[in-house]
């Protein structure tokens, strides 16, 4: 396993932030509670259902857990090159960059993000040090994306 998601960013973020809303919007007196608890109830919602997601790899290449279900995503061939991103608040995930034509989809200068996870810090070094040796070790140049 290469990194996994939390279940707190997942799903404490998200309440934190309604309770911001809520707070602000009372105090203005402008908000809609209801609007506000709505939005921050579908965004705890798709937080917890994508709690137990996790990017593993194996000998053929990466493979990604996403509600409990385990697919592949990209065979150690078929990458050029990849790297740690933050695609969002509180989110980690391993950009992709295949290998591919001008034609191919995502196509050879764009990433793939595969393995998006809740995390509420930046990896620990060890972990950082765990995906980039895992790379190394089946020929995937690192890209620095993190700094």
């Amino acid at each position: 396993m290469l990194f996994a998601s939390r279940w707190w960013p997942a799903v404490l973020v998200p309440l934190g932030l309604l309770a911001l809303t809520i707070a602000i919007g009372l105090r203005l007196r402008t908000a809609s509670l209801v609007a506000h608890t709505g939005l921050t109830a579908a965004t705890v919602i798709a937080a917890w259902r994508q709690r137990d997601g996790a990017l593993l790899a194996d000998d053929t290449g990466l493979l990604i857990r996403h509600r409990g279900r385990v697919t592949r995503s990209y065979r150690w061939a078929e990458i050029r090159e990849a790297g740690l991103t933050r695609p969002g608040f509180g989110r980690l995930a391993l950009a992709v960059f295949p290998d591919g034509g001008p034609w191919d989809v995502p196509g050879p200068n764009s990433a793939a993000l595969v393995g998006r996870v809740w995390q509420w810090r930046r990896p620990d070094p060890s972990a950082r040090e765990r995906v980039e040796a895992v790379l190394r070790s089946h020929g995937v140049r690192i890209t620095d994306l993190l700094s």
